[in-house]
C-alpha cells in the first residue's frame, strides 16, 4: 500500500462513507473510490463491504487498520515535528563558543531560551578560535560564537555586537586611578597576559606595539577566565574582554576602561553550505539580547554610561 492508499483507507474507516472521506481529504468522491479500488487491486484483498449505505471494514481490513493506525500516528508526529521546527519550538542546537563567552553570557542565553523553548536540547562546547572553525567545517557543531573571526571561504560570519577590553585589578588596587586609564598605568602591577595567538590577545599585543608600551606578562594564560581568577587573588592586573570582567565579583575586582579603546566584534559563525535553521536564528537573537544587558550592566558598574543611555 502506498501512502495515498493508507490515507484514503484511514479516512473511509473514520467517516464510514466515501463522501465523508472525500470531504475529510478535500478531494472528489470519484477520486476516493478510484484510490480505494487501486489499493484493493494492489494488495489483492477486499477492504470494505457496503451495509445499509455505509462502508464497513472486512476482517482483513480491520487487521490492516491496526497497523495503519501506527503509521498514521507516526505521520501525525512527523507533521507536529515539522510545525515545531518551522516555529523554532523543538530540535537540537550544537553550539561552540570562545571560553570568555561561555563564562556567563552563554549560560544566561541558553537558560532564557529554554524557558520559552523547553523542547529544544543543547550541546555546548568551548573552543579556541582555530578549533572552533574546525568543528564548524566538519559539522561537529551547528553554530559558533567568537571574537574577531577571520574570514574563511567555508564560513558565514555575522557581526552581533561590539565590545571593548577593560583593565581589571584586585579590589582596592585601582582606587587612585581615574575611570579611564592609559596602557602605561598597567606597568605598575605584575601583568597577567593572554597569549598572542588568541584573537583578543593579538588585539592587545598590536595595541601595545602601536603605543610603544611594553607589558611583558609575568604570568601568561590561555583564557581570560584564568586571568580574572588570578587578579581576584592578588596575582597582578590584566586586560580582558568586558564580558569576563562583568562576570567578576564586585567585592573582588575593580574595573577601569582604557582611554584608547580596544574594541572587538562578537560574531556568530556557521558553515556556509549549511543554511541556518529557524531555531538558530532565534537563539542568536536571544544571545544578542543577553549581550546588550551584560554590556549595559558593565557600563553602569564601571561608571561609564553610554551616551545613548
Amino acid at each position: 500500500m502506498r501512502l495515498r492508499h493508507i490515507e484514503v483507507f484511514h479516512a473511509i474507516i473514520v467517516t464510514g462513507t466515501v463522501s465523508g472521506a472525500a470531504r475529510l481529504l478535500n478531494v472528489s468522491q470519484p477520486a476516493v473510490t478510484k484510490i480505494l479500488q487501486h489499493a484493493e487491486d494492489q494488495i489483492g484483498l477486499t477492504l470494505f463491504e457496503r451495509i445499509r449505505g455505509r462502508l464497513h471494514p472486512t476482517p482483513e481490513g480491520l487487521a490492516l487498520f491496526a497497523e495503519v493506525q501506527k503509521i498514521y500516528s507516526g505521520l501525525e508526529s512527523l507533521k507536529k515535528l515539522a510545525r515545531n521546527l518551522k516555529d523554532g519550538r523543538s530540535g537540537r542546537l550544537r553550539i561552540a563558543a570562545s571560553p570568555a563567552l561561555c563564562i556567563d553570557m552563554m549560560p544566561q542565553a541558553i537558560s532564557r531560551f529554554r524557558k520559552d523553548h523547553p523542547d529544544v536540547n543543547f550541546e555546548v562546547e568551548t573552543h579556541h578560535y582555530k578549533d572552533l572553525v574546525d568543528a564548524l567545517l566538519v559539522q561537529d557543531v551547528d553554530l559558533g560564537f567568537a571574537f574577531e573571526a577571520t574570514p574563511h571561504p567555508g564560513l558565514s560570519i555575522e557581526d552581533l555586537a561590539e565590545g571593548a577590553m577593560v583593565a581589571i585589578f584586585q579590589k582596592g588596587a585601582a582606587a587612585p586611578l581615574p575611570a579611564a586609564i592609559e596602557l602605561t598605568e598597567m606597568t605598575r602591577w605584575p601583568f597577567i597576559g593572554l597569549r598572542a595567538g588568541d584573537p583578543l590577545g593579538g588585539l592587545l599585543h598590536n595595541a601595545m606595539s602601536m603605543a610603544d608600551v611594553a607589558l611583558n606578562p609575568e604570568i601568561e594564560v590561555k583564557t581570560n577566565r584564568i586571568a580574572l581568577s588570578l587578579v581576584s587573588r592578588g596575582a597582578g592586573a590584566a586586560i580582558v574582554d568586558g564580558y569576563t570582567a562583568a562576570s567578576g565579583q564586585p567585592e573582588l575586582i575593580d574595573i577601569r576602561a582604557l582611554k584608547d579603546p580596544l574594541t572587538y566584534r562578537v560574531q556568530a559563525i556557521w558553515a556556509r553550505h549549511r543554511p541556518q535553521s529557524v531555531l538558530a536564528r532565534q537563539f542568536i537573537q536571544t544571545f544578542v539580547d543577553v549581550e546588550r544587558e551584560t554590556t549595559a550592566a558593565l557600563n553602569r558598574r564601571s561608571g561609564m554610561l553610554r551616551a545613548a543611555e
